[in-house]
């Protein structure tokens, strides 16, 4: 379970470099990140958790991750744009494809649960 943790924690903190590069660009050249980097890193992490998630051993990771995975982000793009940010890719809390990505977001750790119900409810 640690191991779900950490993963999230790396995810987590590439994407809020990622979302402060993007509302102030330059600041990940200032501290001598480079963008490839990060998002190599976050590839790696997201294969990593499809290969070893087992929803039905992990079922309350199923339902905690996607609120943490939408609330933080969402968060850090109102502390992002009070702080005077402006988004380069277009990216806020107006914006109709982050809504869009919200709810299929959503929809797809719903379905993912609710098979790992099935699955428990078949097993025993």
């Amino acid at each position: 379970m640690k191991t779900y943790w950490l993963i999230s924690a790396v995810l987590l903190l590439n994407l809020s470099l990622l979302l402060i590069n993007d509302y102030f660009p330059g600041t990940l050249e200032a501290l001598g990140i480079p963008v490839w980097l990060l998002f190599t890193i976050m590839a790696a992490m997201i294969v990593l958790t499809a290969l070893r998630l087992k929803p039905d051993k992990e079922k309350h990771f199923l339902i905690i991750f996607p609120i943490v995975s939408i609330i933080y982000p969402l968060l850090l793009l109102f502390i992002l744009t009070a702080l005077g940010g402006e988004s380069a890719s277009g990216l806020s809390l107006t914006s109709p494809i982050l809504w869009i990505g919200v709810i299929v977001t959503l929809a797809v750790f719903r379905r993912t649960y609710r098979k790992a119900q099935e699955e428990e409810a078949q097993q025993g």
